[in-house]
């Protein structure tokens, strides 16, 4: 009978830490070990910038360990060994990320992808991207993602006039493709 107890505690204990390991899990990144980080730098290797900021979107969305970041030229992967992985953006066009917002905003002007986040996530916004030369870019209803924002790829070297709309309300607004332009836009406030 003292055997049957004891073996019952040992059987809860174990059950408890697997059920805290799961729900920690759940909301915590992935744990990333050595040969983990090589696996994945492996998926970065001959891929361009496009294929990249997809990537580093996937691994946000997968709670994978990874600082990811998008400058106007490349986009950086930054494991917590140290090494960072940059991806060349095409030289003719740069993604800006940009999160129109009604009540809540951060200043940004380096888009986190690892950890940027907006208030309307998975939201419908009509935009309408006109270059100052007077060339419509984009016009059309886009949803953001999970996160609130919207990646858009712009042609380089414009100055491009933004409006966008969502729930009744709109804003307007620049963004500016140089190489040395932010690449995420969150001052666009819906009114």
């Amino acid at each position: 009978m003292k055997n049957l107890i004891v073996k019952i505690i040992v059987l809860s204990l174990i059950l408890s830490v697997l059920s805290f390991s799961i729900a920690y899990s759940s909301e915590n990144p992935t744990f990333i070990n050595k040969n983990n980080y090589k696996q994945l730098k492996e998926k970065l290797k001959g891929i361009d910038g496009k294929t990249a900021v997809a990537i580093a979107n996937k691994w946000h969305r997968d709670k994978i360990d990874v600082v990811t970041f998008v400058t106007p030229d490349k986009v950086n992967f930054k494991f917590k060994d140290g090494e960072t992985i940059s991806i060349p953006l095409p030289d003719d066009v740069m993604m800006v990320s940009i999160a129109p917002y009604i009540n809540k905003t951060h200043t940004c002007a380096t888009h986190y992808i690892s950890s940027c986040d907006a208030e309307l996530k998975n939201t419908n916004i009509k935009i309408l991207a006109v270059t100052a030369g007077g060339k419509t870019l984009i016009n059309k209803t886009l949803k953001t993602a999970p996160t609130g924002f919207l990646d858009l790829w712009l042609p380089r070297n414009q100055d491009i006039k933004i409006t966008v709309s969502a729930k009744g309300k709109s804003a307007t607004g620049r963004i500016f493709t140089n190489r040395d332009s932010k690449t995420c836009e969150t001052t666009l406030k819906l009114e």
